[in-house]
Protein backbone atom coordinates (compact mmCIF):
# COMPACT_ATOMS: atom_id res chain seq x y z
CA UNK A 1 0.00 0.00 0.00
CA UNK A 2 2.95 2.33 0.54
CA UNK A 3 3.75 2.38 -3.21
CA UNK A 4 0.17 3.64 -4.44
CA UNK A 5 0.67 6.90 -3.68
CA UNK A 6 3.93 6.65 -6.13
CA UNK A 7 3.13 4.66 -8.69
CA UNK A 8 0.17 2.95 -10.80
CA UNK A 9 0.19 -0.56 -9.57
CA UNK A 10 -1.55 -3.73 -11.04
CA UNK A 11 -1.47 -6.70 -8.91
CA UNK A 12 -1.44 -10.07 -10.69
CA UNK A 13 -1.39 -13.05 -8.37
CA UNK A 14 -1.59 -16.39 -10.82
CA UNK A 15 -3.40 -19.70 -9.26
CA UNK A 16 -3.21 -23.22 -9.89
CA UNK A 17 -5.75 -24.83 -11.62
CA UNK A 18 -6.14 -28.96 -11.14
CA UNK A 19 -8.09 -30.83 -14.00
CA UNK A 20 -11.62 -32.38 -12.87
CA UNK A 21 -9.98 -35.72 -12.77
CA UNK A 22 -7.15 -34.44 -10.69
CA UNK A 23 -9.78 -33.24 -8.43
CA UNK A 24 -9.61 -35.67 -5.33
CA UNK A 25 -5.76 -35.35 -5.33
CA UNK A 26 -5.65 -32.12 -5.53
CA UNK A 27 -8.59 -31.03 -3.45
CA UNK A 28 -7.11 -30.01 0.10
CA UNK A 29 -3.78 -28.32 -1.63
CA UNK A 30 -5.55 -25.79 -4.18
CA UNK A 31 -8.99 -24.71 -2.26
CA UNK A 32 -8.62 -21.66 -3.64
CA UNK A 33 -9.89 -22.89 -7.06
CA UNK A 34 -13.00 -20.87 -6.13
CA UNK A 35 -10.78 -17.30 -6.07
CA UNK A 36 -12.90 -15.18 -8.84
CA UNK A 37 -10.75 -14.00 -11.40
CA UNK A 38 -10.60 -10.55 -10.42
CA UNK A 39 -10.80 -9.05 -7.02
CA UNK A 40 -10.13 -5.80 -4.71
CA UNK A 41 -8.32 -5.15 -2.24
CA UNK A 42 -7.15 -1.74 -0.48
CA UNK A 43 -8.47 -0.33 -3.48
CA UNK A 44 -6.56 -2.18 -6.11
CA UNK A 45 -7.28 -4.17 -8.45
CA UNK A 46 -6.25 -8.11 -8.06
CA UNK A 47 -5.51 -10.43 -11.47
CA UNK A 48 -5.97 -14.03 -10.59
CA UNK A 49 -5.01 -15.85 -14.39
CA UNK A 50 -5.35 -19.24 -13.79
CA UNK A 51 -2.58 -22.00 -14.85
CA UNK A 52 -2.54 -25.73 -14.84
CA UNK A 53 -1.02 -27.45 -12.63
CA UNK A 54 -0.94 -32.01 -11.86
CA UNK A 55 -0.91 -32.34 -8.51
CA UNK A 56 2.61 -33.84 -7.16
CA UNK A 57 3.98 -34.42 -10.47
CA UNK A 58 5.74 -32.24 -13.01
CA UNK A 59 6.37 -29.33 -10.67
CA UNK A 60 9.25 -28.16 -13.02
CA UNK A 61 6.59 -28.06 -15.66
CA UNK A 62 5.16 -24.89 -13.54
CA UNK A 63 6.54 -22.29 -15.68
CA UNK A 64 5.63 -22.97 -18.55
CA UNK A 65 1.90 -23.32 -17.70
CA UNK A 66 1.94 -20.15 -16.13
CA UNK A 67 3.41 -18.59 -19.28
CA UNK A 68 0.68 -18.33 -21.63
CA UNK A 69 -2.35 -16.68 -19.04
CA UNK A 70 0.41 -14.81 -17.83
CA UNK A 71 1.69 -13.01 -21.00
CA UNK A 72 -1.64 -12.71 -22.35
CA UNK A 73 -3.34 -10.81 -19.39
CA UNK A 74 0.40 -8.34 -18.74
CA UNK A 75 0.11 -7.88 -22.87
CA UNK A 76 -3.61 -6.72 -23.02
CA UNK A 77 -3.18 -4.58 -19.62
CA UNK A 78 -0.39 -3.20 -21.46
CA UNK A 79 -2.51 -2.32 -24.24
CA UNK A 80 -4.75 -0.81 -22.03
CA UNK A 81 -2.04 1.83 -20.14
CA UNK A 82 1.41 1.21 -21.02
CA UNK A 83 3.58 -0.55 -18.74
CA UNK A 84 6.74 0.96 -17.57
CA UNK A 85 8.39 -2.06 -15.15
CA UNK A 86 7.45 -5.68 -14.18
CA UNK A 87 8.44 -6.36 -10.71
CA UNK A 88 7.96 -10.47 -9.86
CA UNK A 89 8.12 -11.32 -6.35
CA UNK A 90 8.86 -15.22 -5.29
CA UNK A 91 11.24 -16.48 -8.19
CA UNK A 92 9.76 -20.09 -9.15
CA UNK A 93 7.19 -20.38 -11.19
CA UNK A 94 6.08 -16.89 -10.92
CA UNK A 95 9.56 -14.90 -11.42
CA UNK A 96 10.63 -17.79 -14.16
CA UNK A 97 7.53 -17.11 -16.37
CA UNK A 98 7.82 -13.76 -15.80
CA UNK A 99 10.84 -13.33 -16.92
CA UNK A 100 9.71 -14.72 -20.39
CA UNK A 101 6.84 -12.19 -20.44
CA UNK A 102 9.17 -9.59 -19.78
CA UNK A 103 11.91 -10.60 -22.63
CA UNK A 104 8.84 -11.16 -25.07
CA UNK A 105 7.43 -7.79 -24.27
CA UNK A 106 10.52 -5.60 -24.33
CA UNK A 107 9.79 -4.76 -20.41
CA UNK A 108 12.11 -3.73 -17.76
CA UNK A 109 12.30 -6.93 -15.22
CA UNK A 110 12.94 -6.79 -11.24
CA UNK A 111 12.53 -9.86 -9.42
CA UNK A 112 12.05 -10.62 -5.95
CA UNK A 113 13.44 -13.38 -3.85
CA UNK A 114 11.60 -14.48 -0.58
CA UNK A 115 12.67 -17.03 0.86
CA UNK A 116 12.72 -21.10 -0.43
CA UNK A 117 12.82 -19.50 -3.86
CA UNK A 118 16.32 -18.71 -2.77
CA UNK A 119 16.64 -21.54 -0.12
CA UNK A 120 15.46 -24.61 -1.59
CA UNK A 121 14.41 -24.27 -5.19
CA UNK A 122 17.70 -23.74 -6.35
CA UNK A 123 18.41 -27.38 -4.77
CA UNK A 124 16.40 -29.12 -7.93
CA UNK A 125 18.38 -29.41 -11.23
CA UNK A 126 15.43 -28.40 -13.21
CA UNK A 127 14.61 -25.59 -11.27
CA UNK A 128 18.00 -24.48 -10.70
CA UNK A 129 18.79 -23.77 -14.38
CA UNK A 130 15.51 -22.04 -15.07
CA UNK A 131 15.60 -19.63 -12.46
CA UNK A 132 19.30 -18.82 -13.07
CA UNK A 133 18.26 -18.28 -16.53
CA UNK A 134 15.48 -15.87 -15.23
CA UNK A 135 17.57 -13.83 -12.90
CA UNK A 136 20.14 -13.38 -15.61
CA UNK A 137 17.30 -11.97 -17.84
CA UNK A 138 16.22 -9.59 -15.01
CA UNK A 139 17.65 -6.27 -15.00
CA UNK A 140 17.75 -5.87 -10.79
CA UNK A 141 17.21 -8.69 -8.08
CA UNK A 142 15.98 -7.86 -4.96
CA UNK A 143 16.41 -9.71 -1.48
CA UNK A 144 15.28 -9.36 1.91
CA UNK A 145 18.45 -9.98 3.23
CA UNK A 146 22.23 -10.04 3.26
CA UNK A 147 22.31 -14.31 3.55
CA UNK A 148 19.64 -13.98 0.39
CA UNK A 149 22.04 -11.98 -1.77
CA UNK A 150 24.93 -14.32 -0.87
CA UNK A 151 23.20 -17.20 -2.00
CA UNK A 152 22.10 -15.25 -5.20
CA UNK A 153 25.67 -13.97 -6.18
CA UNK A 154 26.78 -17.57 -5.42
CA UNK A 155 24.65 -18.94 -8.72
CA UNK A 156 26.62 -17.28 -11.08
CA UNK A 157 24.94 -13.52 -10.69
CA UNK A 158 26.57 -10.16 -10.95
CA UNK A 159 26.93 -8.49 -7.60
CA UNK A 160 25.65 -5.40 -9.42
CA UNK A 161 22.19 -6.47 -10.37
CA UNK A 162 21.60 -7.51 -6.43
CA UNK A 163 20.57 -5.24 -4.38
CA UNK A 164 18.84 -6.04 -0.25
CA UNK A 165 15.47 -4.30 0.28
CA UNK A 166 14.19 -5.77 3.88
CA UNK A 167 10.47 -5.75 4.33
CA UNK A 168 8.57 -3.07 6.44
CA UNK A 169 6.72 -3.31 9.59
CA UNK A 170 3.26 -1.68 10.34
CA UNK A 171 4.68 0.29 13.09
CA UNK A 172 1.57 1.39 13.90
CA UNK A 173 -0.38 -2.25 14.32
CA UNK A 174 2.16 -4.02 15.92
CA UNK A 175 3.37 -1.98 19.08
CA UNK A 176 3.65 -2.31 22.54
CA UNK A 177 0.39 -3.17 24.85
CA UNK A 178 0.25 -3.83 28.24
CA UNK A 179 0.77 -7.05 28.48
CA UNK A 180 -2.28 -8.28 31.14
CA UNK A 181 -4.75 -6.20 28.96
CA UNK A 182 -3.92 -8.35 26.06
CA UNK A 183 -4.41 -11.32 27.95
CA UNK A 184 -7.60 -10.08 29.48
CA UNK A 185 -9.04 -9.84 25.91
CA UNK A 186 -7.96 -13.18 24.61
CA UNK A 187 -9.57 -14.49 27.87
CA UNK A 188 -6.00 -15.49 28.92
CA UNK A 189 -4.90 -16.03 32.31
CA UNK A 190 -3.40 -12.96 33.75
CA UNK A 191 -0.48 -14.58 35.61
CA UNK A 192 2.02 -17.01 34.44
CA UNK A 193 4.73 -16.96 31.52
CA UNK A 194 3.71 -18.00 27.95
CA UNK A 195 5.59 -18.79 24.43
CA UNK A 196 4.47 -18.40 21.47
CA UNK A 197 4.26 -19.69 18.32
CA UNK A 198 2.83 -17.95 14.86
CA UNK A 199 3.01 -19.76 11.43
CA UNK A 200 1.34 -22.31 9.62
CA UNK A 201 1.74 -26.13 11.18
CA UNK A 202 3.93 -27.65 7.98
CA UNK A 203 7.24 -29.37 8.39
CA UNK A 204 9.44 -26.12 7.14
CA UNK A 205 7.93 -24.13 10.14
CA UNK A 206 9.92 -26.78 12.98
CA UNK A 207 6.98 -26.62 15.21
CA UNK A 208 7.36 -29.98 16.12
CA UNK A 209 11.42 -29.32 17.60
CA UNK A 210 9.31 -26.26 19.42
CA UNK A 211 7.16 -29.16 21.05
CA UNK A 212 10.01 -31.46 21.82
CA UNK A 213 11.93 -28.26 23.43
CA UNK A 214 8.62 -27.77 25.24
CA UNK A 215 8.89 -31.17 27.20
CA UNK A 216 12.89 -30.69 27.91
CA UNK A 217 11.72 -27.62 29.67
CA UNK A 218 9.13 -29.23 31.20
CA UNK A 219 11.83 -31.58 32.96
CA UNK A 220 14.30 -28.43 34.00
CA UNK A 221 11.97 -26.07 35.27
CA UNK A 222 10.31 -25.60 38.48
CA UNK A 223 7.27 -23.60 36.82
CA UNK A 224 6.22 -24.57 33.14
CA UNK A 225 5.16 -21.61 31.04
CA UNK A 226 2.28 -22.25 28.87
CA UNK A 227 2.53 -22.49 25.50
CA UNK A 228 0.24 -21.34 22.79
CA UNK A 229 -0.10 -22.18 18.96
CA UNK A 230 -1.44 -19.67 16.70
CA UNK A 231 -2.28 -21.38 13.14
CA UNK A 232 -3.01 -24.47 11.13
CA UNK A 233 -1.84 -26.67 8.79
CA UNK A 234 -0.94 -30.16 7.65
CA UNK A 235 0.97 -31.34 10.79
CA UNK A 236 -1.42 -30.39 13.38
CA UNK A 237 -2.96 -33.70 14.14
CA UNK A 238 0.62 -35.03 14.78
CA UNK A 239 1.41 -32.23 16.37
CA UNK A 240 -1.03 -32.33 19.20
CA UNK A 241 -0.78 -36.33 18.98
CA UNK A 242 2.87 -35.47 19.70
CA UNK A 243 1.97 -33.39 22.90
CA UNK A 244 -0.74 -36.25 24.11
CA UNK A 245 2.94 -38.44 23.51
CA UNK A 246 5.14 -36.30 25.96
CA UNK A 247 2.57 -35.48 28.33
CA UNK A 248 2.13 -32.09 27.76
CA UNK A 249 -1.08 -31.35 26.14
CA UNK A 250 -2.26 -29.48 29.40
CA UNK A 251 0.33 -26.97 29.13
CA UNK A 252 -0.14 -26.08 24.75
CA UNK A 253 -2.67 -24.71 23.10
CA UNK A 254 -3.63 -25.02 20.10
CA UNK A 255 -6.02 -21.88 19.20
CA UNK A 256 -5.79 -22.51 15.45
CA UNK A 257 -5.70 -19.46 12.37
CA UNK A 258 -6.32 -16.45 13.69
CA UNK A 259 -7.33 -12.64 12.47
CA UNK A 260 -4.35 -10.81 11.13
CA UNK A 261 -5.94 -7.73 13.27
CA UNK A 262 -5.49 -9.93 16.25
CA UNK A 263 -1.87 -11.31 16.32
CA UNK A 264 -0.79 -8.23 17.77
CA UNK A 265 -2.77 -9.06 21.10
CA UNK A 266 -1.31 -12.66 20.87
CA UNK A 267 2.39 -11.26 20.35
CA UNK A 268 2.01 -8.61 23.51
CA UNK A 269 0.38 -11.34 25.55
CA UNK A 270 3.47 -13.89 25.45
CA UNK A 271 6.82 -13.50 27.08
CA UNK A 272 8.87 -15.10 24.53
CA UNK A 273 7.85 -15.60 20.86
CA UNK A 274 9.06 -18.89 19.04
CA UNK A 275 10.14 -19.34 14.96
CA UNK A 276 11.95 -22.98 14.93
CA UNK A 277 12.00 -23.02 11.37
CA UNK A 278 13.97 -25.02 9.26
CA UNK A 279 14.38 -22.73 6.52
CA UNK A 280 13.28 -18.94 6.13
CA UNK A 281 13.83 -15.82 3.84
CA UNK A 282 13.92 -12.97 6.40
CA UNK A 283 10.76 -13.75 8.93
CA UNK A 284 8.27 -10.90 9.23
CA UNK A 285 6.27 -12.71 11.76
CA UNK A 286 9.87 -12.61 13.55
CA UNK A 287 10.41 -8.69 13.24
CA UNK A 288 6.28 -8.55 13.98
CA UNK A 289 6.95 -10.20 17.19
CA UNK A 290 10.00 -7.99 18.23
CA UNK A 291 7.96 -4.34 17.13
CA UNK A 292 5.76 -5.50 20.38
CA UNK A 293 8.24 -5.55 22.56
CA UNK A 294 8.11 -9.31 22.88
CA UNK A 295 11.90 -11.40 22.90
CA UNK A 296 12.32 -13.90 21.07
CA UNK A 297 13.97 -17.18 19.62
CA UNK A 298 14.50 -18.45 16.22
CA UNK A 299 16.54 -20.99 14.30
CA UNK A 300 19.87 -19.80 12.69
CA UNK A 301 18.46 -19.87 9.59
CA UNK A 302 18.19 -17.28 6.53
CA UNK A 303 18.65 -13.68 7.31
CA UNK A 304 17.31 -14.65 10.97
CA UNK A 305 20.86 -13.67 12.12
CA UNK A 306 20.72 -10.52 10.90
CA UNK A 307 17.18 -9.64 12.97
CA UNK A 308 17.88 -11.67 16.23
CA UNK A 309 20.60 -10.67 18.70
CA UNK A 310 21.65 -10.38 22.86
CA UNK A 311 19.33 -7.01 22.85
CA UNK A 312 16.33 -8.94 21.71
CA UNK A 313 16.49 -12.97 21.51
CA UNK A 314 18.48 -15.45 21.18
CA UNK A 315 19.32 -17.91 18.47
CA UNK A 316 18.71 -21.35 18.26
CA UNK A 317 20.49 -24.54 16.49
CA UNK A 318 18.31 -25.77 13.42
CA UNK A 319 16.31 -28.43 14.30
CA UNK A 320 18.12 -29.25 17.29
CA UNK A 321 15.19 -29.00 20.19
CA UNK A 322 18.10 -29.51 23.05
CA UNK A 323 19.95 -26.08 22.05
CA UNK A 324 15.90 -24.68 21.56
CA UNK A 325 15.47 -25.53 25.09
CA UNK A 326 18.10 -24.16 26.48
CA UNK A 327 17.65 -20.44 24.35
CA UNK A 328 14.02 -20.92 25.41
CA UNK A 329 15.19 -21.07 29.02
CA UNK A 330 17.82 -18.22 29.19
CA UNK A 331 15.25 -16.02 27.45
CA UNK A 332 12.73 -16.80 29.74
CA UNK A 333 14.61 -15.67 32.40
CA UNK A 334 16.28 -12.80 31.22
CA UNK A 335 14.74 -9.36 32.30
CA UNK A 336 13.93 -7.41 29.32
CA UNK A 337 13.12 -3.86 28.63
CA UNK A 338 10.14 -3.95 25.36
CA UNK A 339 11.40 -0.63 24.54
CA UNK A 340 14.83 -1.62 23.62
CA UNK A 341 13.49 -4.71 21.94
CA UNK A 342 11.13 -2.30 19.79
CA UNK A 343 13.71 -0.19 18.62
CA UNK A 344 15.90 -2.64 17.48
CA UNK A 345 13.44 -2.72 14.83
CA UNK A 346 12.06 0.32 14.75
CA UNK A 347 13.76 1.24 11.34
CA UNK A 348 11.87 -0.84 8.95
CA UNK A 349 8.67 1.00 7.40
CA UNK A 350 6.34 0.20 4.92
CA UNK A 351 7.23 3.94 3.26
CA UNK A 352 11.27 3.03 3.68
CA UNK A 353 10.74 0.16 1.74
CA UNK A 354 8.61 1.60 -0.58
CA UNK A 355 11.16 4.13 -1.41
CA UNK A 356 13.86 1.44 -1.59
CA UNK A 357 11.64 0.14 -4.65
CA UNK A 358 10.88 2.97 -6.42
CA UNK A 359 14.41 4.12 -6.36
CA UNK A 360 15.07 0.34 -7.56
CA UNK A 361 11.88 0.43 -10.44
CA UNK A 362 13.59 4.29 -11.79
CA UNK A 363 16.90 2.65 -11.99
CA UNK A 364 15.90 -0.52 -14.07
CA UNK A 365 13.51 1.95 -16.52
CA UNK A 366 16.32 3.95 -17.08
CA UNK A 367 18.57 1.24 -17.90
CA UNK A 368 16.71 -0.44 -20.16
CA UNK A 369 16.49 2.53 -22.38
Amino acid sequence: MALKSRCRIEIIAPLPWVPFFMKRVGEKKFVHSNVPSQEYWGGLTVHHPRYMVIPRAMGFMHPVFMFTPLFSLIKRLDKKEPIDLINAHWLFPDGVATAWVAQKLGKPLILTGLGCDINYYPSLPFRKQQIKKALELANLISVKGSELKQKILHMGIQEHKVIVIPNGLDLKRFRIMDRKEARRRLDLQEDGRILLFVGSLDQVKGCQYLIEAFKGMADNLEYLPHLIVVGDGPQQEALLFQTRRLGIADRVSFVGKRPHDEIPLWMNAANVFCLPSIREGRPNVLMEALACGTSAVASNVGSVPEIIHKENGRIAGVADPKNLCRQLIVCLNQGWDRESIRKTVGNYTWEDCAKHYIRAYQQAVSENF
